[in-house]
């Protein structure tokens, strides 16, 4: 590990997702980042997901895998952040990639404002073929707004200090919000949350995915959320909050200049692959929508 960096591994559960995870671990091995550790827990997949992660270990050092049954992915990242042994975590979905300086990008904020827990940037929604659809800003951490409104903060664009997870930080009671309530539980035990205002990760969009499902299906799941959390319960109390929280989020979209980098990251990569690894045209692609973000 060189001086001064931070050690750093990804988290990714996989279950048969043996056509995206090749994605995920390219993407991860690709960071150059020293040190990084890439821990895949396989839910015991049958769709040869187990044997594409054995060879790709062969080519991919720092990828570390296992498969055995578990209760879903809440479980799955349970296991395998106790795998875990650097100071900061990452979270990557097997169907998910990081873009290029994801993991120097955010090591940089680790080690310049020390007394940040979480770290979260902003994602792009790309199809079944990587192919961008529209980038999804995120905003400065406001606890009213995660509230109120939900999950702002994408998993696949944050990374935490691993002195915060506890042993079940992800409850596998739940499929959904999860995320969400993890994020909740950090902010209730005073984590210090930075926003880093670029994109970080692709989050990809297909019908095998849980938040494709009607949220009707996992109504128990909310209750559970609001209960742990004391959010309102009842659909109309719900609905109210949600609004207010609408417009919290809208507006400090619009304060971090969220809205104008959307229209621009349109503009420039609609429809293109940004699989950056694969072409030389693909990273021209993401360097644009990475280089087109203005800072502030």
């Amino acid at each position: 590990m060189v001086t001064g960096r931070p050690a750093i591994d990804i988290l990714t559960p996989s279950m048969n997702y043996r056509q995206y995870v090749e994605d995920a671990v390219v993407s991860v091995a690709r960071q150059c980042y020293p040190g990084l550790t890439h821990i895949v827990q396989d839910g015991a997949s049958t769709d040869g997901s187990v044997e594409l992660l054995r060879d790709l270990s062969l080519r991919h050092p720092q990828l570390d895998c296992r498969s055995l049954p578990d209760q879903g992915q809440s479980d799955a990242l349970n296991r395998a952040a106790a795998r875990a042994t650097s100071e900061w975590l990452g979270w990557l979905n097997a169907d998910e990639f990081y873009l290029p300086g994801a993991v120097e990008a955010a090591a940089g904020v680790m080690s310049s404002e020390p007394e940040t827990d979480v770290i979260f940037g902003d994602c792009v929604f790309v199809d079944a073929h990587g192919r961008y659809l529209r980038l999804l800003p995120a905003h400065p951490f406001l606890r009213f707004t995660l509230r109120q409104y939900g999950c702002f903060i994408p998993s696949c664009a944050t990374f935490v200090r691993r002195r915060c997870v506890t042993q079940t930080a992800w409850d596998p009671r739940m499929r959904r919000v999860m995320d969400w309530n993890l994020w909740l539980s950090l902010a209730a035990g005073g984590a210090r949350f930075r926003y880093l205002p670029r994109p970080l990760a692709a989050y990809r969009v297909h019908d095998a995915q849980v938040t494709r499902q009607p949220v009707e299906r996992h109504r128990a799941e909310l209750d559970l959320l609001s209960s742990e959390h004391g959010l309102p319960r009842s659909p109309l109390a719900r609905r109210s909050a949600r609004l207010v929280g609408m417009s919290v989020h809208a507006v400090q979209k619009a304060v971090s200049r969220g809205y104008f980098r959307q229209v621009r990251a349109n503009r420039l990569v609609r429809g293109k692959d940004l699989r950056w690894w694969l072409s030389e045209s693909a990273r021209r692609h993401v360097d644009q929508l990475i280089g087109a973000q203005p800072q502030f």
